[in-house]
């Protein structure tokens, strides 16, 4: 296993910017790729006739959609609460260590910080709401992914029944499955290189205490 030093690792957190900055890129043009699809398909679906059974089947899932996206919303909500609890902690735990401490380094503050059993506990709380937001996303995206492939099969199935119309609506839709398979993979993209600044960061800071 190599063993990078203090400079060694430094140098490798400068460039992870910009490999994020790809990252973010890369999401971006995914995220957009997808809306474009969706507004297609909506106009082309708006403009064929629908029976009243589609429209609620249509309804529900909408509705479905806006309920899973409140949901991670409220879920990363809950993240940046922990977030303040943590650095509330933190400080707390700071000013308790150096009012019963007269003499005192910053490793040996950090140090109390880090095994103060109250902080300790809000970051893995932490981590495990970071850690079931990821899963959430994955989870509604998978289930999307699915809901949109049986909806394909469905059309594929259908198809010399429906109108022209629909044979541009197949397309897309297949166009989407793809588009929406390749956010999937920024999302994660982006969380990778988070957390090897996160990583990083944390490797020189050990290294500089040592």
């Amino acid at each position: 296993m190599v063993v990078l030093s203090s400079e060694q690792l430094k140098e490798k957190i400068a460039l992870l910017p910009n490999e994020l900055q790809k990252a973010f890129e890369q999401q971006a043009k995914a995220r957009i790729a997808v809306a474009h699809l969706e507004s297609q398909i909506s106009r082309l679906e708006s403009e064929n006739e629908k029976e009243d059974e589609q429209d609620d089947n249509d309804d529900d899932s909408e509705y479905d959609e806006l309920e899973n996206n409140l949901e991670v919303l409220r879920m990363e909500s809950a993240v940046e609460r922990l977030k303040l609890k943590v650095t509330e902690a933190e400080d707390k735990a700071e000013m308790a260590f150096r009012k019963s401490t007269e003499k005192t380094t910053e490793a040996l503050v950090k140090a109390a910080v880090g095994t103060n059993p109250t902080v300790i506990e809000l970051r893995n709380k932490l981590l495990d709401a970071k850690e079931a937001v990821k899963e959430r996303k994955i989870t509604l995206q998978n289930e999307r992914m699915k809901a949109r492939e049986a909806k394909l099969e469905a059309m594929y199935s259908a198809k010399e029944d429906t109108h022209p119309e629909n044979d541009k609506i197949f397309e897309l839709q297949e166009k989407l499955s793809d588009a929406e398979n390749a956010l999937t993979l920024a999302d994660i993209e982006v969380e990778v290189v988070r957390a090897k600044i996160e990583t990083f960061k944390m490797l020189v800071h050990l290294e500089n205490r040592a």
